[in-house]
């Protein structure tokens, strides 16, 4: 049945959704545990080192950067574990054979599955993957589209905003919202891929040939030794890129720019991050985003988890004197100057899309620059991808505002 033409692809995505509601039905309670646990940490830590500036470094750079990112742990390594016992029982590589005939249609083969599924974990990894590809120009497409793809470095922000704006939908509704998520970075990738392989004159390619391996039971061991394989990823990338980048902004975001008398701002409304981010509000605001969002777009570029511990630390400066509480309640309760939500549902899509169509990834571009041998193929893909994301995500955030979906 997975093989049939049309009950194959709905089949393939009743389990995915089945397995992302399974996401949050498992890893809510175990995040807001996480959650709490950050918040009691960051009173402890006050209450024992006092009112300092090497505590406040520690409360809403390190904890509210790092410890808001770790929080979504458990989501990230649900997800693996799930896609692992997938792949294990042979799953997966029928689910290849059902896209062959769809990749052929936008000027890829077959053989450009594994490398678009792999990016789906990491864009590093799946580049490298494309030197399977003996046509040059089909290589080039696919090396185009990966960061398309949604890698796992974008989950703690789509399980933040969906947490945070989306919180009162059951967790069907959120399932069905990330496997949305990700069709939508696959139909990118696939427009992207079909005008591209025509501008590059590609030849179509033969169709793929491939020997369906038997169902079998996945074991254990090795499906546990690649979930914990994960988590020593994701923890040592909050450990090192994560804690170092929440440290730099939250010094950026204590020194303050001069100012005159009559400023009566917020002192973090006058930090230097604070005007780097508003410096490009008149661009960013058609889509509904301010300072803060474009601060966490800037971090994001260093690695796409960043969002989510650049917001924290946002979070935890503009809310020292106030009591720690979750993120997602943070953002739900920020006001405008007028009085009205700073975000809402509206703002919630629009980021979305931005996120899934634009490639903020520091070190993508840079294993581009080294598959492509060119600079020209980093910049074509730094820049059609964040024009697309730019137009996509001001189009959402006004068709949502003219719907009243907010």
């Amino acid at each position: 049945m997975l093989l049939h033409p049309i009950l194959g692809p709905v089949v393939f995505l009743a389990v995915m959704t089945a397995i992302f509601s399974a996401v949050f039905f498992v890893s809510d309670p175990v995040t807001n545990a996480m959650d709490a646990a950050v918040a009691w940490s960051g009173l402890k830590v006050i209450g024992l080192l006092g009112n300092h500036w090497w505590s406040s470094l520690i409360h809403e750079g390190l904890l509210g950067g790092a410890g808001t990112v770790l929080a979504f742990l458990p989501q990230i390594v649900i997800l693996s574990l799930a896609l692992d016992l997938l792949d294990a029982s042979g799953y997966l590589a029928r689910g290849a054979f059902i896209v062959d005939r769809v990749l052929h249609a936008f000027g890829l083969s077959g053989r450009s599955f594994l490398p678009l599924l792999m990016g789906h974990a990491c864009a590093i990894p799946a580049l490298s993957a494309t030197r399977i590809l003996r046509d040059r120009k089909e290589r080039l497409a696919a090396i185009a589209v990966i960061p398309l793809m949604t890698c796992s470095a974008r989950l703690p922000t789509y399980a933040l905003i969906l947490g945070t704006f989306f919180g009162d939908k059951s967790p069907l509704v959120r399932g069905a919202m990330f496997v949305c998520l990700y069709g939508m970075g696959v139909v990118a990738g696939m427009f992207a891929s079909w005008v591209i392989t025509r501008l590059l004159h590609a030849r179509r390619s033969l169709p793929l040939l491939l020997e369906m391996p038997a169902y079998r039971s996945p074991e254990p061991q090795v499906v546990l030794r690649n979930a914990v394989r994960t988590a020593h990823t994701f923890l040592r990338d909050v450990g090192t890129t994560i804690v170092i980048a929440s440290t730099v902004l939250w010094i950026l975001l204590k020194v303050h720019v001069p100012a005159g008398l009559q400023d009566t701002r917020p002192l973090v409304e006058r930090s230097l991050a604070a005007h780097v981010g508003r410096a490009a509000e008149p661009i960013t605001r058609a889509a509904g985003f301010d300072w803060r969002i474009n601060v966490g777009l800037v971090g994001s570029f260093g690695a796409r988890e960043l969002m989510v511990g650049t917001l924290g630390v946002i979070a935890g400066v503009e809310n020292a004197d106030r009591e720690p509480q979750r993120l997602g309640k943070t953002l739900r309760e920020l006001k405008k100057l007028d009085g009205t939500p700073a975000y809402n549902r509206a703002t919630a899509l629009a980021l979305l899309v931005f996120f899934v169509i634009a490639c903020q990834c520091m070190s993508t571009v840079a294993a581009i620059r080294r598959e492509t041998r060119s600079f020209r193929w980093p910049a074509f893909v730094l820049g059609y991808t964040y024009a697309l994301a730019y137009v996509a995500s001001v189009v959402t955030y006004q068709l949502a505002k003219l719907f009243h979906f907010t």
